[in-house]
C-alpha cells in the first residue's frame, strides 16, 4: 500500500483572528445581553450566516459565548474585573468579513490596548 503524505495548501482557505482586548468597560464585559447583541448585529452587518448561539453569564462576573456560523464561528470569554476580553473569529469566508467583525467589536468595546494574532488555515491534500 502506497503511503500518502499530506502538505498544507498554500492558499489560505480560512482566516482566524485571535484577539485580546484590554481596558474595556467592565459593565459591557459583564453583560451577556450586550455581548450577545454585539455578536448578532456584527454578524448580520457583515453578511455572515448565524446558525445559533450560546452565551453564559457567570456569577459573580464574566461571560462566555459562542456563535456558530455557516462560515465558521465566533467565541468570546470575558473577565470584567480585569477589563479583559478574549475574542476568537474564524471564517472560511472572506478575510474582509472577519476584519469587519473585529472592527465592530473594537468600535463597541473601545479597548485601550489590543493584541491580535492571525492564523491562516487551509485544507490538507495528497502530494503528487
Amino acid at each position: 500500500m502506497k503511503r500518502e503524505f499530506l502538505v498544507q495548501n498554500p492558499r489560505p482557505d480560512g482566516y482566524h483572528l485571535l484577539m485580546e482586548l484590554f481596558g474595556c468597560d467592565q459593565d459591557k464585559l459583564n453583560s451577556r445581553k450586550f455581548l450577545h447583541q454585539t455578536v448578532r448585529s456584527a454578524v448580520k452587518k457583515v453578511g455572515l450566516t448565524n446558525l445559533g448561539s450560546r452565551f453564559h453569564q457567570f456569577q459573580p462576573q464574566g461571560v462566555t459565548g459562542f456563535t456558530l456560523l455557516a462560515q465558521s464561528h465566533i467565541s468570546l470569554h470575558s473577565w470584567p474585573e480585569f477589563g479583559y476580553l478574549v475574542l476568537d473569529i474564524f471564517t472560511c469566508g472572506d478575510q474582509a468579513q472577519a476584519d469587519q467583525l473585529a472592527d465592530l467589536f473594537l468600535e463597541r468595546l473601545q479597548p485601550s490596548r489590543v493584541n491580535c494574532q492571525v492564523v491562516r488555515k487551509g485544507y490538507q491534500y495528497p502530494r503528487d
